[in-house]
């Protein structure tokens, strides 16, 4: 019998290629799915605050499905509905999205897709339904299958710019600062001299995904992007590189386009110039900050739940800047090990996390904090309720996030590095606030509500392990 599993974060496949679809400029979704599908989807991200691209919610084209389009086929309905989104709706591409209806019917939406591409409208599709994975498989396979077939609906012809990166992995949605990390990511390589596709956001849009083979080189920053990088090495030889997580440092800026150097002629001055002043700027910050790491004691038990990119990338920060002591890493993406990326992050989290669990049930994730002891948890809000319920500091920084806006905010290179500390060492000042007010009532609860100056004209102080409330005299 299978497990129930507590509040899932993540959706189906058709939700990860659905999410990942309408944040490319451009591009128009076609849900070939019931009416629940799409609007299931909008209600479970509503309250995260990323904002909502421009199909989304009850605005998605969709066939609507019924229980007649079942029993006897939808491929009509999909023809209809195409054609129908084409004549209202202006977009460069058309991308229709398969559902577990239509899949276990057997509609050849193939068939339709070249129907309509035959009269001359730009149109591809996916065969991916819900019932094929999590929403990481979903944003994946959706953009294997468009890069895989665009080439026969938006002709150009193969050219190489040898300034130009692919960039893959940054999850649209899933990563709750997905806006403001692309945003870095092209600070970074823009400020070396280079340009990217970033296919989402401000920046992107169907034209990275036309000129995708014409890129130098693509960068895959976390498992959830290796399949359309080998699709572009296989067809049009385009070379990939894999890394862990997105850079948090600036060594970790250094590495990064060491490794991109390999593959593109970078300026030397250039790339020095930028990547001083990276190091620069971020000795700026981390020397204010280093009478805090001793006088607050920020090297906390600490427990991350999120995506595998992002607990490599935090655990690795917080360990090494401040200390922290990684007691767990709890991994909600990667639920098991397949054959298509090739990229065993295995060693590496280890040496990061002293416990690795690989669950996205609510229920076990409350069993791991309270048996890990953890002083401070960075995880998500689902973890809220868990960390007030043991008396922890939590920090809201994976999948989802809700009641709190991200919009271009970053958690990656230097910028992002400074915003996940001062996060950290806020929350633990606040927790220690906390305490120190607890201390106030407590000790005047025992004398009776005198003040806090008249229990202090003794020369004493207060103390305790447990409640701080053990009084000290200390002479004078």
């Amino acid at each position: 019998m299978s497990n129930v599993i507590k509040n899932p974060r993540n959706g189906c496949a058709l939700h990860g290629a659905l999410q990942t679809v309408h944040e490319i400029e451009g591009v128009v979704p076609v849900v070939h799915a019931n009416a629940g599908c799409g609007v299931i989807n909008y209600l479970a991200n509503k309250s995260v605050g990323n904002g909502a691209g421009r199909y989304s919610g009850f605005a998605i084209p969709g066939t609507a499905a019924q229980e007649r389009h079942v029993i006897f086929g939808g491929a009509s309905r999909l023809r209809e509905q195409i054609k129908n989104t084409i004549k209202v709706v202006n977009g460069d591409l058309y991308v229709i999205l398969n559902s577990c209806e239509s899949a276990m019917v057997g509609d050849d939406v193939d068939a339709m897709t070249r129907e309509i591409v035959e009269q001359g409208e730009p149109v591809v599709d996916t065969l991916i339904a819900g019932f094929n994975g999590g929403s990481h498989y979903g944003y994946e396979h959706v953009l294997n299958d468009i890069l895989k077939t665009i080439d026969g609906v938006k002709k150009n012809e193969k050219n190489t710019d040898s300034k130009l990166i692919n960039i893959f992995g940054i999850v649209p949605q899933k990563d709750p600062y997905w806006q403001g990390n692309l945003e870095e990511i092209r600070r970074i390589f823009t400020g070396v001299g280079l340009k990217v596709n970033l296919f989402f956001g401000v920046y992107g849009g169907v034209d990275d995904l036309v000129n995708a083979k014409n890129a130098v080189a693509s960068v895959v920053f976390s498992r959830w992007g290796e399949l359309p990088a080998k699709l572009l090495k296989e067809r049009f030889d385009v070379p990939y590189i894999t890394v862990s997580s997105l850079p948090a440092s600036a060594r970790d800026e250094r590495e990064l386009i060491e490794k991109i150097s390999e593959y593109v002629d970078i300026d030397q001055e250039v790339r020095e110039s930028f990547l001083n002043s990276e190091e620069k700027y971020e000795k700026n910050y981390l020397s204010r900050i280093r009478d805090d790491i001793f006088e607050y004691d920020l090297g906390k038990r600490t427990l991350i739940v999120g995506d595998e990119e992002q607990v490599i990338r935090y655990g690795k920060l917080f360990s090494e800047v401040l200390g922290a002591r990684v007691v767990g890493a709890v991994l909600t993406d990667a639920l098991k090990k397949d054959e298509e990326h090739d990229r065993d992050n295995t060693e590496l989290l280890e040496s990061i996390a002293e416990n690795i669990y690989i669950t996205s049930d609510a229920k076990d994730i409350e069993d791991i904090i309270k048996r890990s002891r953890a002083e401070v948890v960075i995880g998500s809000s689902l973890e809220k309720k868990i960390a007030e319920k043991n008396n922890v500091s939590l920090l809201e920084f994976s999948y989802p996030i809700y009641h709190r806006a991200i919009l271009n905010q970053t958690t990656a290179g230097v910028r992002g590095q400074i915003e996940l500390l001062q996060s950290y060492i806020s929350i633990v000042k606040e927790k220690q606030l906390e305490k120190k007010e607890e201390l106030i009532r407590f000790v005047q609860s025992v004398k009776g509500g005198e003040s806090w100056h008249e229990l202090s004209h003794g020369k004493s102080v207060v103390r305790n392990s447990e409640r701080t409330a053990k009084l000290v005299n200390y002479g004078g």
